[in-house]
């Protein structure tokens, strides 16, 4: 006679993957260290600057695909709940990340000693800064105004909408400031 193999509790499931994700995070950074550690200090800003930007990049990226497969999908319900975990997911980890996008790229022009008058270095600190602005003051503010909104009005409201269209061709126009930052950094324009 064959028994019933009870599914795991909804606890149960939170606690393994819990254990299972700080199990590769810790993972993660002894092999960092590791590689850190045979490395001279320009690689390991290197590092953490690339690092912090796939996460920065990457993510909003991953945001902005979302949003426009339920847009073409038609679905305020799901674009509204991108909307929510940008606001919370994003709206706290992207400023973090840009910032210290910002503070490696600094320690390894300083550490490597590369002049700030090249314009791959302007072009990357001027696009930052108003990417960076864009997220802090528009896209931050303006998806809690969104949330609240949808939440006092429903998902169909025009003016849930409005906010809605506005804040997603903003993400639009920042991630592709952002991958002309990872381009500039790349192909370094103009200094050659």
């Amino acid at each position: 006679m064959e028994q019933a193999v009870a599914a795991p509790s909804a606890a149960n499931r939170r606690r393994t993957s819990i254990i299972v994700t700080a199990s590769i995070a810790v993972a993660l950074v002894a092999a960092s260290i590791v590689f850190a550690a045979s490395a001279p200090w320009y690689f390991v800003f290197k590092m953490l600057h690339v690092g912090a930007a796939v996460v920065w990049v990457g993510g909003g990226l991953f945001i902005t695909i979302c949003a426009v497969l339920a847009e073409l999908a038609d679905n305020d319900d799901q674009l509204l709940q991108i909307g929510h975990w940008a606001e919370t997911v994003a709206g706290r980890l992207f400023p973090v990340m840009s910032f210290v996008v910002l503070g490696f790229g600094v320690a390894m022009t300083m550490n490597g000693d590369i002049p700030y008058n090249q314009f791959w270095i302007i072009f990357g600190l001027v696009a930052w800064a108003l990417s960076a602005a864009t997220g802090i003051a528009f896209l931050g503010p303006e998806s809690k105004r969104l949330n609240k909104a949808a939440a006092e009005h429903g998902p169909k409201a025009p003016e849930v909408q409005a906010r809605l269209r506005r804040i997603l061709f903003v993400v639009r126009v920042d991630v592709a400031l952002m991958f002309l930052i990872v381009f500039d950094m790349v192909v370094k324009p103009f200094s050659y």
